[in-house]
């Protein structure tokens, strides 16, 4: 089984984006990062095991703000390496994700079925950009989990 390391949030934006209807990802050359392949990967493969992490993830490593194991990259008021791990940090905590590894079906699944808690994860952003966030993420889900959720009895690790 193949298997990607990943940050939860990075997993989240990933479904969010599906949601808004992209359906393949394409490189960010500006960045160098990873992002686009391992949205490609989740997208086509339910069963992609994904091993949760609040450190550099697949997404992170070939980045060229990523040096010295974490992001160099900033955000406004404040490192986006600190902001990062608090959103994974309080994703893994409310999610209840400590198994830490989970085919990308049912992380989805999981995340979807408290889906109400991204109010509480992302709650330094501004309510309307959260509420976006949200429902594109519920939308994504939902026809993530439609798309394959048949096959869920033999996805689960």
């Amino acid at each position: 089984m193949e298997k990607i390391t990943i940050k939860p949030h990075h997993f989240m934006d990933i479904i969010k984006l599906y949601g808004t209807g992209i359906e393949r990802f394409v490189p960010d050359q500006k960045r160098g990062h990873d992002f686009y392949r391992i949205a490609n990967l989740i997208i086509q493969n339910p069963t992609l095991l994904c091993q949760l992490t609040i450190e550099g993830d697949d997404i992170c490593k070939p980045c060229l703000y990523y040096r010295h194991y974490q992001c160099q990259d900033s955000l406004v008021h404040t490192s986006k390496q600190y902001y990062n791990q608090l959103l994974d940090k309080r994703i893994i905590q409310f999610y209840q994700l400590y198994d830490m590894s989970y085919s990308a079906l049912s992380l989805c699944e999981i995340l979807l079925e408290h889906h109400e808690m991204i109010e509480q994860v992302w709650k330094e952003e501004p309510a309307e950009l959260t509420q976006k966030r949200h429902d594109f993420f519920v939308k994504g889900a939902e026809l993530y989990i439609h798309q394959y959720g048949i096959i869920k009895s033999s996805v689960n690790p």
